[in-house]
C-alpha cells in the first residue's frame, strides 16, 4: 500500500468517526437530556408534569366532593301518592267494616231454622245459604287480615316519616 492510499483511509476514518460523534451529540440535543456534567448534575430537573397534575388533582378533588355529597344526600322520593293510595285503602276497609258490621257467618243459622221451620223451602236456597255461610266467614277473616296489614303499614309509614324529618332536622 502506498502512503497515498493510506492517507486516503486515515482521512475517511476521522471523518466517519466525527460524523459519528456529531450525530450522536445531534441526537442527544434532539431529545432534551443535557450532557452529562457535573453542574448539571446537581441541578435537579424541573417536573413538566407537576403543573399539568396539579390541575387534574384538583379536578379530581372536586369530583370527589361532589360524589361524597351525593352520597350523603340520598335522593329524595316522593311517596305522597302511596300514603295516598294507603289512606284510600284505610278509607275503604272502614266502609266495608261498617257495611259487614256485627253481620257474622253464624247469622245463617238462624236464618236456615226459619226457613226449615217454614218447611217450604227448596234444596237450592239451602245450598245458597250454605255458600253465603261460607263466603261471610272467608270475608271476615280476609277483611281482618286486609286490616292488619294497612295498620302495620300505617305505622311503618308513620315511623319513615318521622324518621325523615328527624334526619331533615339534623
Amino acid at each position: 500500500m502506498n502512503q497515498h492510499d493510506h492517507s486516503n483511509r486515515l482521512i475517511w476514518g476521522i471523518a466517519i468517526v466525527a460524523a459519528v460523534f456529531f450525530g450522536s451529540v445531534g441526537l442527544v440535543w434532539s431529545t432534551g437530556a443535557p450532557l452529562p456534567s457535573k453542574a448539571l448534575a446537581d441541578v435537579p430537573p424541573k417536573p413538566k408534569v407537576a403543573v399539568a397534575s396539579a390541575d387534574a388533582v384538583a379536578g379530581l378533588d372536586k369530583r370527589m366532593a361532589a360524589l361524597e355529597a351525593k352520597v350523603q344526600a340520598p335522593p329524595a322520593v316522593d311517596t305522597s301518592h302511596i300514603e295516598a293510595q294507603i289512606k284510600g285503602l284505610e278509607s275503604q276497609l272502614s266502609a266495608m267494616h261498617t257495611q259487614l258490621g256485627t253481620f257474622k257467618a253464624s247469622d245463617f243459622d238462624a236464618l236456615r231454622t226459619k226457613l226449615d221451620n217454614a218447611g217450604t223451602t227448596p234444596k237450592s236456597v239451602k245450598t245458597t245459604i250454605e255458600t253465603l255461610q261460607t263466603d261471610v266467614g272467608n270475608l271476615r277473616t280476609r277483611f281482618d287480615q286486609l286490616s292488619q296489614q294497612v295498620a302495620s303499614e300505617t305505622a311503618t309509614e308513620s315511623k319513615s316519616s318521622s324518621h325523615k324529618s328527624h334526619s331533615r332536622s339534623k
